[in-house]
């Protein structure tokens, strides 16, 4: 049913729903696994060149430090997994990286911000719900870890 997914990972209690939910579909139908780590925390004012790229190594520092534990995770498993460092808007590349792999499924943490923030700016998981060309799966950490609201 499910030749390709793309998993968003932040290493964040919802997204390792996501990972779970990912990895036991993806041994099921024998899916092609790719995880998606977004770099989007990039300073909101005009800042000197030198900043930006500082914030950049940080951010892509913790991106490949997610998408080493994602894959040691499907590993355990038995399960190849590819794994992609985007930067920007995590709705929006999440959402083109499904596009870009011809995904069946998106699979995407719920993030547990607080019921007021997420219903004014909206959570990233229905952002990229209304923009990806395919399924989305919002997979909600079981372990109590992300917010109610």
């Amino acid at each position: 049913m499910f030749q390709r997914i793309v998993v968003g990972y932040d290493d964040s209690p919802g997204a390792r729903a996501a990972l779970r939910m990912a990895l036991e579909l993806a041994a099921v139908h024998r899916s092609a696994l790719t995880v998606v780590a977004v770099e989007e925390h990039l300073p909101h004012y005009g800042p000197v060149v030198g900043e930006i790229e500082d914030e950049r190594s940080v951010g892509e520092a913790a991106c490949r430090r997610w998408l080493g534990i994602a894959a040691a995770t499907a590993e355990q498993r038995g399960i190849a997994v590819q794994a992609e460092i985007r930067s920007g808007q995590a709705a929006r590349e999440l959402a083109t990286s499904a596009a870009e792999y011809a995904a069946d499924l998106l699979i995407l943490g719920r993030s547990g911000h607080s019921g007021i923030w997420g219903r004014f700016i909206g959570s990233t998981a229905e952002k990229a719900a209304r923009h990806a060309a395919c399924s989305v799966l919002v997979a909600y950490d079981n372990d109590g870890q992300a917010d109610h609201g």
